[in-house]
């Protein structure tokens, strides 16, 4: 059984594993404790109750009323079962009980799969950062749900 819940500091050894699994760029753990302690971020993870295993994360800074998502991401292993999308619409409403009211993020303009799972939460496509990601160097789309 799979149940969403805020990040705590413990969960950031595995967030790790995962960010250096999956991103080119991954953040620190330093930086990830830094974000799950912040006054100003949001984090929440999808757990699998049976082993402890964090299975996806997803986390925010909030600027006002508005969230800047900075990081969706799900483990191989449990990916195509609808967990990013759940993760997702648990995470805004969450967001929204905080005062949270909009949602932003960037994502690589050839991930598909991450732009149709955006649409489906009501995320639209408004514009294009050019070379805003390195290794290797891509346009972002700029996505909003307002």
């Amino acid at each position: 059984m799979i149940v969403f819940r805020e990040m705590m500091l413990s969960d950031v050894e595995q967030i790790s594993a995962m960010e250096e699994a999956y991103f080119s760029m991954p953040w620190s753990k330093q930086a990830l404790s830094e974000a799950a302690a912040g006054d100003q971020t949001f984090y929440m993870v999808a757990e699998d109750v049976a082993d402890g295993r964090i299975v996806a994360y997803c986390g925010q800074y909030c600027i006002m009323d508005e969230g800047d998502i900075n990081q969706v991401a799900v483990h191989e292993a449990y990916r195509r079962q609808g967990i990013a999308a759940r993760l997702l619409r648990e995470f805004m409403q969450e967001s929204e009980k905080r005062g949270v009211h909009a949602f932003t993020l960037e994502v690589r303009v050839s991930n598909t799969a991450a732009i149709r799972l955006y649409e489906s939460c009501g995320f639209q496509i408004e514009g294009t950062r050019k070379g805003f990601y390195d290794k290797p160097k891509e346009d972002a789309y700029i996505m909003w749900k307002r």
